[in-house]
Parts: C-alpha cells; sequence; structure tokens
C-alpha cells in the first residue's frame, strides 16, 4: 500500500507537502495539490485512521458499551447512536459487557487503548470509581439510562414515572390484589426507580399490602421464564415485570402450563418492545423512546466534542402508559 513518501518522490515534493495536500490545509498551490491527489488516486493510497489520530489526536471512534445486546430496547438505543454518529463520518466501537463489571471494566480500558473521542455508556454495574479511567484520558463520556456520576451528562428515562403511572392502572382498572414485582438486581438504578414507583403508589393508594413480594432476577426472557414458578407458589394474580423481555417470559410459562392470561394471571411489562404487541394477548407495558434516547445521547457526545468545556447535564424524556389486554383490560 502507497504512503505519503512514495507519493512525495512521485511528486517531486516532500512529505510534508503531501500531507498538507491531502489534509486540505493551506500552504499548497492549486496545481502541486492537483498533482498529489492524482497521484494519490493512481497509486491506490488511502489515509491509515490510527497513524492520523497520533497527529490530529482525533480517532473518529466513539465507544458504545451495551449490558446486553441481545436485548432488543438496547439493540433500540444502539440504532439511534449510530444513526447520528455515522452521519458525522465516526466509527462505533460496540462492546457487550453481559452485565459482567469485569468485562466492563476492560472494555473501558480497551476503549482508552484505542484512543476513541468518547463513550456512550448503558451501564447497569459502573460506579463513578470505574469512570475515573475516562477522567484521566481526557474522554467523554455520555451515561444512558443510569446517570452515574454529576461529572458526566446523562440522557434518561422518567423510570419512576412510568412505573407510578403503570401501578396506578394496575390498581384502579386492573383491580390487582396480589402483587408481585420481578425486578433487576437490586444495585441497578433501573430497579431502584422502578421499584420506588410501585411503592409510593400502593402507599398512595392504601393498598401497600397488595405488594406481596419483590423478587430480584436476571432482567431477560430467561429469567422470566424461570422464575414465573415462584409466581404459582405465592397465588399471585398480578406481576410487575421490570422489562417486557422479562413479561414475555411470564407469558411463555404461562401458555406452557396452561395458565391464563389475564384472567388467572395479569401480567404488565415495561420497555414496549415490538413482540409485546404481537402476543395473542398483548401486553399492557410503558413505551420508552429507545430510538431517541440513542440519538439524545449521540447528539450530546457531539455537543461535547465540540465543546468541551460544556457543563454536564441530564436529560431525561417521559414515557408514555400502553393499556393492552395483559392485565384485564375491556378495550372493545
Amino acid at each position: 500500500m502507497a504512503n505519503i513518501k512514495d507519493i512525495a518522490k512521485q511528486c517531486g515534493v516532500n512529505p510534508a507537502t503531501v500531507s498538507r495536500a491531502l489534509n486540505g490545509q493551506k500552504g499548497v498551490s492549486e496545481n502541486v495539490r492537483s498533482n498529489i491527489l492524482k497521484t494519490a488516486r493512481k497509486l491506490g493510497y488511502s489515509k491509515n485512521p490510527l497513524a492520523a489520530s497520533l497527529i490530529t489526536k482525533k480517532s473518529g471512534l466513539i465507544g458504545l458499551v451495551v449490558p446486553d445486546i441481545t436485548n432488543p430496547y438496547y439493540a433500540q438505543v444502539a440504532k439511534g447512536v449510530s444513526s447520528i454518529l455515522e452521519k458525522q463520518g465516526y466509527a462505533i466501537f460496540l462492546c457487550d459487557s453481559d452485565r459482567q463489571p469485569q468485562i466492563e471494566r476492560h472494555y473501558f480500558e480497551m476503549l482508552c487503548n484505542y484512543r476513541v473521542e468518547g463513550v456512550i455508556l448503558m451501564s447497569v454495574t459502573a460506579t463513578e470509581e470505574d469512570l475515573e479511567i475516562f477522567l484521566r484520558n481526557q474522554i467523554k463520556v455520555i451515561c444512558v439510562d443510569n446517570p452515574i456520576s454529576k461529572k458526566y451528562s446523562s440522557v434518561c428515562n422518567d423510570n419512576y414515572q412510568g412505573a407510578c403511572d403503570l401501578i396506578e392502572h394496575l390498581v384502579l382498572s386492573a383491580k390487582v390484589r396480589r402483587l408481585v414485582a420481578l425486578m433487576g438486581t437490586a444495585e441497578a438504578n433501573t430497579t431502584k426507580q422502578r421499584l420506588r414507583g410501585c411503592i409510593d403508589t400502593l402507599t398512595k393508594l392504601n393498598c401497600r399490602e397488595s405488594l406481596i413480594e419483590v423478587l430480584h432476577i436476571t432482567p431477560t426472557y430467561q429469567g422470566g421464564l424461570e422464575a414465573a414458578s415462584e409466581l404459582e407458589k405465592l397465588n399471585a394474580d398480578s406481576v410487575f415485570c421490570i422489562n417486557d423481555s422479562v413479561a414475555l417470559g411470564v407469558f411463555s410459562y404461562c401458555q406452557q402450563h396452561q395458565i391464563k392470561v389475564p384472567q388467572q394471571l395479569k401480567i404488565a411489562g415495561y420497555d414496549d418492545l415490538a413482540e409485546a404487541s404481537m402476543i395473542s394477548v398483548p401486553l399492557t407495558t410503558v413505551h420508552q423512546r429507545k430510538y431517541v434516547l440513542g440519538q439524545k445521547a449521540a447528539s450530546q457526545l457531539l455537543s461535547e466534542l465540540s465543546n468541551p468545556l460544556t457543563t454536564p447535564i441530564k436529560i431525561e424524556l417521559l414515557p408514555q402508559l400502553k393499556i393492552r389486554k395483559s392485565c384485564g383490560e375491556d378495550l372493545s
């Protein structure tokens, strides 16, 4: 592959002149620039982005860290991110942490070694201390869904309000009496906010005792499928799932064991995945603007890359209750 020195030798100029011409910088006449560009095409010259980054301090890389890329929620957020960044010429370095803190920290080090310009972080486990590596390397970070530290901007959905709206619907419209909450890990911000919204709303409506159990599970389809048997043992008449993936797992268990939804078990999810409206008893859930969430995170990162002294901000999107039929709603 031809390099700058090859082009310089062919054109009879020094490598610095070739570099200025290829990068559109001043100090090169139009005739010389035209000859250099023509020669570069003829020799099949292609820029080495890693080598160029050592000079420009711009790698053209953005890190995107997600807990589980197989989860449709995170996939939609990722699509929103890429729709903005790719138009600006950035390449995305995708890292799937599998919800494992040690894997996540390994990716943090790798992203710094690859000199990414910024990181969009969707994490359920990272701490402020974990993110210090980015501060030391002067790498901008935007936190998504989990505002880990005030040192970094964040873009979130209002998990608390979404849970409040959903639980109020379950109590006033679905008439739940024995509710079980299938939540993610207790330490996760999403779990904390949605569970707080659930408990506060039940307390406000004077039916706190209707929440008979809170179970912390792996927040996946398989996690919901495996936890569903506990709902039978608890004689629950309804379940509030941390997300739609868990709710779909519970729904699958009900189908396998001839448990009628919603007559015997009412199921409520969260996130409004596409699959939620496609099952035989469409899922009542909370719609989150997943794609927009990713777009706003990417736009905020670009803004902070252009203006490094920008004060970190928190952007919060309002969710919307989606009433369907899985909680016994009569929509006829």
